[in-house]
């Protein structure tokens, strides 16, 4: 700004005004005005948590629990998994198991016989369909189409198609089903190869009976054994490759062991899944255990036999080398007569005797592993490490039986060989034995301890916390967008602003007046009589302002050139015509005689507050075309006459320029006490700017939180260029919470009628 510019206002405060305090009230305020808007954003934001709901289908989970036992073992595999067990961790066994629960041998045999590869779903009209098929009343009954689209699925439709061959290439391809009178039905597609026609004619079949045809040259097979809709309606078809329905399966699967939170292995395992349709998730879940629970018991009875297949081989070999070590015994026996060994001899043979059968054993489990494990594998090197130092010991009490004579040597050598081959062939036997056993009734180690069941209480959505998250969420919302909305307004809402930063006086802060409020929207559609609101409710809180005014206004006008005052406005829309009709009927209840005169030539609507004619007006008394006893007219004011703005001319500023203006402004002001024009905006035309030259008293009507302090300096700046005698400012619209905490000085006093 140039300083020639600048506003000419004496003894002005420096425009660096800033905030002393950081006034809560001020905070309190914004929510209080915007209550509406955060209360529309918080709707807005709950309806949307409905549709969510609405939108979204219910989830429901189902689970069942299985219980991995512990295999019982001999006392050498007891051993060597002691061994074996800081090398391995402690939960090897509920690793692995968890491991085959999860693998394609058991999903994927669960995905074949369930034909979990097969996909058949209604096609739903796009965004609602599917919601509206699900809230209809009665599931169980084919509900009537919407907006006439007979294609559409709208609740109630069913299809089961166990069995849909297509040619590998097709694999994910949508085909469509269109249903068709007394079980007939139409297969459509691919959909891949449609673009913008009409879906091509594949097959055309009936319900409970398999349809055959050839796609591409290769064969394509469809058996539909349920059909449940209204001819015309079409379901979506989708055959999908064994290996991506298992990874889809598994996807939604989880599997996990129990109680490992304590790090311990408990062998319970839980299976469970989470899908819209309850029962399927429940014949899925339990297709998998069952499927799980059968592989374990032939994995068993596999074992066994292959085990006892081994034995049988081993035991004819035993028995023959036990026989011929007890024949050489006796032998031994008759060509050496009685012979006792003595007793440290005899615990050194009891003690090789106990190695070599263990060395037996590790050598026959070592022989039966090596026949599904490599020599590398943990189990057979932990084997090998414990027959390598059984071989050591038994070295050493080899060394101390050949420092015995040589007849002991003999005896000890053969009863060795006999107590060895005994113990061995025993031990054989009765595992034989136990394997027949085990393979005649094989249950494994693997039990089912719940099976799932269909639940009826969705997991998901929570309505209960949607909805809660969505009431939190819009407040939060509409808070922000209440400051937001603020922080762009950049109006003044202070008046003790304005005096601080333009040293311009505020005669009066108006409050906002929801009488007025709807008094304005019947003027908007309709002219009517009586719509003062001085008139009609006495007891506002704006016309008590008014009141105030008029007593402020007396003295002031007392040093004034006469008694005409004009009231204008930055811009329209501001209340001058609401601020000056009012504030004229406020002064004639005091006994003044007021000539309230409309010069807004250009939107003028000062009749339609008292319900009389535009014309004739002003406009017609500065043309000439009528006189002045003919425009001015009595209102229901008793003191107060009006002259309207009279027919719209097209040149206002220089009709208001006329010198009969001047004129018949100088006359009337000698016939009444006071005269108040109502004037255009200042910033938007040039006629406040003229007619303010010819009143003593100009007031400009500010609109509380609408004008930026610029908008103001550059009203001030125009009118005092032109001359004019700006006395002040009228502060209005000030909302109830604003006005509390915003009011002249901060602070305001009311003062109201008793009607009591």
């Amino acid at each position: 700004m140039n300083p020639q510019d600048q506003i000419a206002i004496p003894n002005a405060p420096s425009l660096d005004y800033q905030e002393e305090e950081i006034d809560l009230g001020h905070y309190l305020s914004v929510l209080a005005e915007s209550k509406w808007l955060i209360f529309l954003v918080t709707v807005l934001v709950l309806l949307a948590g409905v549709a969510f709901l609405l939108k979204t289908p219910p989830q429901y989970q189902v689970d069942a629990l299985l219980q991995v036992e512990e295999q019982k073992t001999s006392s050498l595999e007891s051993s060597v998994t002691s061994a074996l067990a800081p090398l391995m961790g402690g939960d090897t066994i509920a690793s692995a198991e968890l491991e085959i629960l999860s693998s394609r041998l058991v999903i994927g045999k669960a995905v074949e016989n369930l034909r979990l590869a097969i996909s058949a779903a209604p096609e739903y009209f796009p965004v609602i369909g599917s919601t509206i098929a699900r809230l209809q009343d009665d599931p169980s009954k084919l509900a009537e189409p919407w907006f006439g689209q007979d294609h559409y699925a709208w609740g109630g439709e069913v299809i089961k198609a166990p069995t849909f061959d297509v040619p590998p290439a097709n694999y994910g391809d949508v085909f469509i089903l269109e249903a068709g009178e007394n079980g007939r039905y139409r297969l459509l597609g691919p959909k891949s190869s449609w673009g913008f026609a009409d879906p091509p004619l594949v097959l055309e079949g009936k319900v409970g009976e398999k349809a055959q045809t050839t796609l591409d040259g290769k064969p394509l097979t469809l058996f539909v054994s349920e059909l449940k809709a209204r001819p015309g309606a079409r379901f979506k078809l989708v055959r999908s490759d064994l290996l991506s329905a298992v990874d889809a399966l598994k996807k939604i699967l989880i599997i996990k062991q129990q109680g490992m939170a304590s790090r311990k292995d408990t062998g319970v395992i839980s299976l469970s899944m989470t899908d819209k349709n309850p029962d399927k998730a429940t014949e899925i879940v339990n297709e998998i255990a069952n499927i799980y629970l059968r592989q374990n018991v032939e994995r068993r009875s596999a074992e066994a036999a292959q085990t006892l297949t081994f034995l049988e081989r081993q035991l004819p070999s035993l028995k023959k080398d036990l026989e011929i070590s007890e024949s050489a015994l006796n032998t031994f026996r008759l060509q050496q007569g009685s012979l006792d060994l003595p007793k440290e001899v005899e615990q050194i043979l009891q003690q090789i005797v106990e190695i070599e059968g263990q060395l037996l054993q590790l050598k026959q489990k070592r022989e039966e592993l090596i026949q599904r494990f490599t020599p590398s594998h943990p189990t057979i090197v932990a084997l090998d490490a414990q027959s390598a130092r059984l071989n050591k010991e038994l070295d050493e009490l080899n060394r101390q039986v050949k420092k015995l004579p040589n007849t002991e040597q003999q005896m000890v050598a053969l009863t060795r060989n006999v107590e060895v081959n005994t113990n061995l062939y025993t031990a054989l036997l009765n595992r034989a034995q136990e394997l027949q056993v085990a393979k005649a009734g094989t249950l494994g180690n693997v039990r089912i301890i719940d099976y799932a069941i269909p639940p009826v209480i969705p997991v998901s959505p929570k309505k209960t916390q949607v909805m809660t998250l969505a009431l939190v969420l819009g407040l939060f919302l509409g808070i922000v967008v209440a400051f937001l909305r603020k922080s762009l307004q950049k109006g003044v809402e202070d008046p003790n602003q304005l005096e601080k930063q333009l040293g311009l006086p505020v005669y009066a802060t108006i409050p906002h007046s929801k009488p007025q409020e709807r008094l304005g929207r019947r003027l908007r559609t309709q002219s009517g009589q009586n719509a003062v609101l001085a008139l009609r409710n006495p007891e506002d809180a704006a016309i008590e302002s008014l009141r105030s005014l008029r007593t402020t206004l007396h003295f002031i006008q007392m040093d004034a050139k006469n008694n005409v005052m004009m009231i204008t406005g930055p811009s329209p829309g501001v209340g001058k015509s609401f601020v000056s009709i009012n504030l004229g009927a406020v002064q004639a209840s005091a006994g003044r005689r007021i000539l309230l005169i409309d010069a807004d030539l250009r939107k003028g609507m000062l009749h339609r507050y008292v319900g009389v004619d535009r014309e004739p007006g002003l406009a017609e008394l500065i043309s000439a075309t009528a006189t002045l006893e003919e425009v001015v007219r009595p209102t229901a004011v008793e003191g107060m006459d009006l002259i309207t703005t009279g027919k719209l001319p097209p040149n206002p500023s220089e009709l208001l320029l006329h010198e009969r203006f001047a004129n018949h402004l100088e006359k009337l002001s000698q016939d009444y006490n006071s005269i108040i024009i109502d004037c255009a905006p200042v910033l938007a035309v040039t006629d406040a700017a003229i007619v303010g030259r010819l009143a003593g008293t100009t007031l400009l009507v500010l609109k509380a939180g609408i004008h930026p302090m610029r908008e103001i300096e550059q009203s001030i700046k125009r009118l005092k260029q032109a001359g004019v005698n700006l006395r002040g400012v009228l502060f209005n619209n000030v909302q109830f919470a604003s006005r509390r905490y915003y009011s002249y000085g901060k602070y305001i006093y009311q003062y109201a009628y008793n009607k009591k």
